[in-house]
């Protein structure tokens, strides 16, 4: 393929993926609102008004604050078109990653042509939600790092988790994977990006710009009161004590019932990457939903075949991050249909990879049994 046919491909790809955002977002008469996004705008709010309250990360909530002292009347639009924009621009740090590990143009195009109108992608991209940046961010951030910019890796690592905490975990994996590989300055420049992050959001709340995350006293409790889709959000049976002491609660259950918290975990799991279960089940459930689930074991079986599959190791073990991070982190706590959305993309980059490695196999040995 030549590089003008591959950039006449890509770019359309990109054009249509902007065009169908922009129709979901403007004119498909969907809401924009979410389940968390009151929440996210009364952080915002009080933020703006010197008074900040205690729940999610500020990093959203931040952003919220900035477009409200920009447009107050119209942060809600510039928060979609963000979304919009983010969504497109991680598209093309996607593409870039894939890029620099030479992965072959006909799958690049493929992986790209997938994630650009992944339903439940696209379908995000109307929400005031933290999923659009988060995944810019975290995208970013592995594209820094493949060049070499380690610091600003790791502080764009750390935006990411004030974004979508179930990410927190990525950088912890890639500095032990840079020390297990005895890269002690690259590791060292990583880690210092990241402190760097943690200094300036610790300051916000020593100054008062912001409050302390509280959420995960929170979810720590919803935990070991959810069993699969039914999830107890109000806490209606938690007794004061456990309000009030939410993880010694949480590890007190573990003690009290392991089976019972075993299998609520193995529900958290289910919700996560499973497959959903729906009276109502049609092909719009599938396109939304379901198809993570034979996505989610062809990403596995990439990771476990990283080392037979002709790709740089690397890159496998760098996409696979974001995924184990954020699977291990819903595993402990709670899962809903939306919290996996953000590591979809590496998901559908591992399967396709792994998907061409088989085409590889059955080629090969065609052609050797001819």
């Amino acid at each position: 393929m030549s590089n003008i046919t591959y950039k006449k491909i890509f770019y359309t790809i990109l054009i249509l993926a902007l065009l169908i955002r922009v129709y979901i977002v403007f004119f498909s008469g969907l809401s924009w609102y979410g389940p968390d996004t009151e929440n996210y705008i009364k952080m915002a709010k009080a933020i703006v008004d010197g008074n900040p309250i205690s729940f999610f990360p500020n990093g959203f909530p931040l952003l919220l604050a900035g477009t409200m002292f920009l447009s107050p009347g119209n942060f809600p639009v510039l928060i979609v078109l963000l979304n919009i924009v983010m969504q497109i621009a991680a598209v093309i740090l996607m593409e870039k990653i894939l890029s620099r590990y030479n992965i072959e143009e006909k799958t690049r195009l493929l992986i790209i042509f997938i994630i650009a109108f992944y339903p439940n992608l696209v379908n995000n991209a109307r929400l005031i939600l933290t999923e659009s940046t988060s995944l810019f961010l975290i995208v970013l951030s592995l594209l820094l790092y493949t060049y070499g910019r380690y610091p600003a890796s790791g502080f764009a690592g750390y935006l990411t988790y004030t974004f979508r905490p179930s990410l927190f975990l990525v950088f912890p994996f890639i500095i032990i994977y840079d020390l297990f590989r005895r890269k002690k300055i690259s590791a060292l420049k990583t880690a210092s990006g990241f402190l760097a992050g943690l200094l300036i959001f610790l300051s916000l709340e020593w100054t008062g710009v912001v409050a302390s995350p509280s959420s995960y006293e929170y979810n720590a409790l919803v935990a070991i009161n959810a069993y699969g889709y039914k999830i107890d959000f109000q806490l209606e049976n938690a007794s004061e004590y456990e309000l009030k002491h939410p993880v010694e609660t949480y590890f007190n259950f573990i003690a009290e019932h392991p089976v019972e918290y075993t299998l609520q975990r193995f529900l958290s799991l289910w919700n996560l990457w499973g497959p959903t279960i729906y009276f109502g089940y049609n092909i719009t459930s599938f396109m939304l939903y379901d198809i993570r689930f034979p996505l989610f074991i062809l990403a596995v079986l990439a990771f476990l075949f990283r080392n037979k599959m002709g790709y740089e190791k690397e890159l496998i073990i760098l996409l696979s991050f974001p995924v184990i991070s954020l699977t291990l982190i819903h595993f402990f706590f709670l899962s809903t249909l939306r919290h996996r959305t953000v590591a979809e993309p590496f998901v559908i980059v591992l399967a396709i990879l792994f998907l061409n490695y088989l085409v590889k196999l059955y080629k090969s040995s065609k052609i050797f049994s001819g």
